[in-house]
């Protein structure tokens, strides 16, 4: 995104709030630095955007709405796509503020009449979580008010396991990764940062006492683009794959990325991913069509697994 999107995307984030939105939510949504922030609040000053800020654990950045250029009026596309919208994240289990969303989606749509029936959008989640999503949004809002004041929390967490251990946390940031949400917190119980999926959550208990976020924090020692950096070593695949060079080329799925085509039917596909339990599950997800050129033991691996199928059938 480029210097004037980022404005322009500042300045529709400051507008939808009635409080303070601090500078790790603003850079957060923006995807920048937070030292970029400050440099884009002055340009908006300079623009004549009045814009108030605010010291402390509950400050950062208000938009004095008097100060708001007159909006433009929407067209019937420009409201098929927002009708859209609310549509889609309805129906989204990543997405947590669906009602304030849907009540701001209205009133933008109230200013202008509708002169033709929208078709809403169908979107058909192949894999929903079998938590309720009230279960979820409820996780969701305690975990996001013990960020906020920076309390500690009590929580009875069940692992891939399968087995469930009271652990005692310190969150610090909300995220979404392969349409799961979790949490990244300082784990008391083994003196250390972990990632923890919502869905597994059990219990939370908001205790009274307060933590401190370590000076030596620094986020991207355990999350950026691809995902959990703490979440094992990464490996470089090459594969080769039939009938899916389109396919393949819709979605990012690894550091480094490459894609050779060797002829109409076959691609030579390349990336760096985590995991090699969630590697081996992607490559057997290909059936027939794909054909491990390294790491060698990934080649082991998926032999090993399709031996083990043809005994089940014998």
């Amino acid at each position: 995104m480029n210097r004037t999107a980022s404005c322009i995307k500042l300045i529709q984030i400051l507008s939808a709030r009635n409080d303070y939105v601090s500078t790790d939510e603003l850079a957060n949504v923006l995807e920048i630095n937070k030292r970029n922030i400050k440099e884009y609040i002055k340009e908006l000053e300079i623009a004549g955007y009045v814009i108030e800020s605010k010291k402390g654990l509950y400050g950062g950045y208000k938009l004095d709405k008097s100060s708001i250029l007159p909006s433009v009026k929407l067209t019937n596309d420009d409201k098929a796509v927002l009708q859209e919208s609310v549509q889609f994240l309805q129906n989204s289990q990543d997405f947590m503020k669906n009602n304030e969303y849907t009540e701001i989606i209205g009133k933008i749509m109230s200013s202008v009449e509708r002169k033709e029936n929208i078709t809403p959008l169908t979107m058909i989640d192949r894999f929903p979580l079998s938590m309720d999503k009230s279960a979820l949004q409820s996780r969701y809002q305690d975990l996001s008010e013990a960020i906020e004041s920076q309390f500690k929390c009590e929580i009875n967490y069940t692992s891939s396991q399968n087995k469930t251990r009271l652990h005692i946390i310190h969150p610090y940031k909300l995220y979404v990764y392969n349409g799961a949400w979790f949490v990244l917190a300082f784990n008391e119980t083994i003196n250390d940062f972990g990632y923890f999926k919502l869905n597994r959550i059990e219990s939370i208990y908001k205790t009274k006492n307060r933590f401190t976020i370590m000076r030596t924090f620094n986020e991207s020692n355990y999350l950026d683009d691809f995902g959990m950096k703490q979440n094992g070593e990464y490996y470089h695949l090459e594969l080769e794959l039939e009938g899916l060079n389109i396919a393949m080329q819709e979605r990012i799925y690894g550091k480094n990325q490459a894609i050779e085509v060797i002829d109409d039917k076959h691609i030579k596909f390349s990336c760096d991913m985590q995991n090699k339990e969630m590697i081996k599950s992607f490559v057997l997800s290909f059936g027939f069509k794909c054909k491990v050129i390294s790491p060698q033991w990934l080649i082991d691996e998926i032999k090993n697994e399709y031996w083990k199928a043809l005994d089940l059938y014998e």
